[in-house]
């Protein structure tokens, strides 16, 4: 059976239209944008009329040209600074794969959530493998809970009212006074622990980092198959990892990196972990 082309073909159309705007030396009008997409005016307008409802088209008054509005640069700003972070904290992601030859991951807000933003795979057979892109729980996973314990007091409280407590393994912690707990001990020792809560046979600690605001701007993540681990590799792993995630703090406040706005008041939608994150080879 022929697979289906999963294209869509109202996107195609819209993004012809906003790289017609941003190649145009000044605003276009309705018809510079026909002559230079080669789409109808009628779908034109309707994609024009969508995107300036949402601010991301400005039209020079009733008739107008049309130029790209501001949401696109809010959208460039906010795109180049998670570039600068995971710029900036990759090295400190390598250094804690190399020294214990297991996967590092790096965690950053986006928008009213957070997800996974970068991976430094270890080479080992038996390994950990990168989630890119995917959300981050943060009542289950290290990352998330690393990041929402050192929200201010209101936004956590917020965010733990409406989070939704979705169980990933039998070990994921589903009572939000379970979590509140959880967050406060994270607070305490500067280190989240998720031992099997989220992926059977995966152990992760995280570390959080803080921008020039002092601000929580992300964490850092070492995995390790549970095969591995043992406490005292653990009392090893936290102590580097802290450490790494201090010395990333320092320097993104000397470069005066400030994170995007995180506002997880509003985040209630979680999406699931791969289920394939562990992963055998050889």
């Amino acid at each position: 059976m022929k697979r289906r082309d999963p294209y869509i073909e109202l996107i195609g159309k819209v993004l012809t239209v906003v790289e017609a705007l941003r190649d145009g030396d000044e605003a276009l009008s309705l018809q510079d944008l026909t002559g230079r997409t080669g789409l109808v005016k009628s779908s034109i307008h309707r994609i024009l009329h969508s995107l300036k409802r949402h601010g991301y088209v400005e039209q020079q008054g009733p008739g107008g040209p049309y130029r790209l509005g501001l949401r696109f640069l809010t959208l460039a700003r906010g795109f180049a600074s998670g570039m600068q972070l995971i710029r900036v904290a990759r090295p400190y992601l390598r250094e804690l794969r190399d020294r214990f030859d297991e996967t590092t991951y790096l965690a950053v807000p986006q928008g009213d959530r957070c997800v996974f933003a970068d991976v430094q795979e270890t080479h080992r057979d038996l390994r950990l493998i990168g989630p890119l892109g995917a959300e981050v729980h943060c009542h289950a996973t290290a990352a998330g809970k690393a990041m929402a314990a050192f929200l201010p007091p209101a936004a956590r409280a917020g965010l733990l009212e409406d989070l939704p407590l979705v169980r990933l393994t039998k070990k994921t912690l589903t009572r939000r006074a379970q979590v509140e707990h959880e967050w406060a001990q994270v607070r305490r020792r500067g280190l989240a622990l998720n031992d099997e809560e989220t992926i059977v046979g995966a152990v992760f600690l995280a570390a959080p980092i803080f921008d020039a605001n002092r601000s929580v701007s992300g964490s850092i993540t070492v995995g390790i198959p549970k095969a591995r681990f043992s406490n005292g590799l653990r009392k090893i792993v936290a102590g580097h990892l802290v450490d790494a995630c201090r010395r990333l703090s320092e320097m993104l406040q000397s470069l005066g990196y400030e994170s995007p706005r995180w506002n997880p008041l509003t985040s209630v939608r979680q999406t699931h972990l791969p289920a394939r994150m562990l992963e055998a080879r050889g």
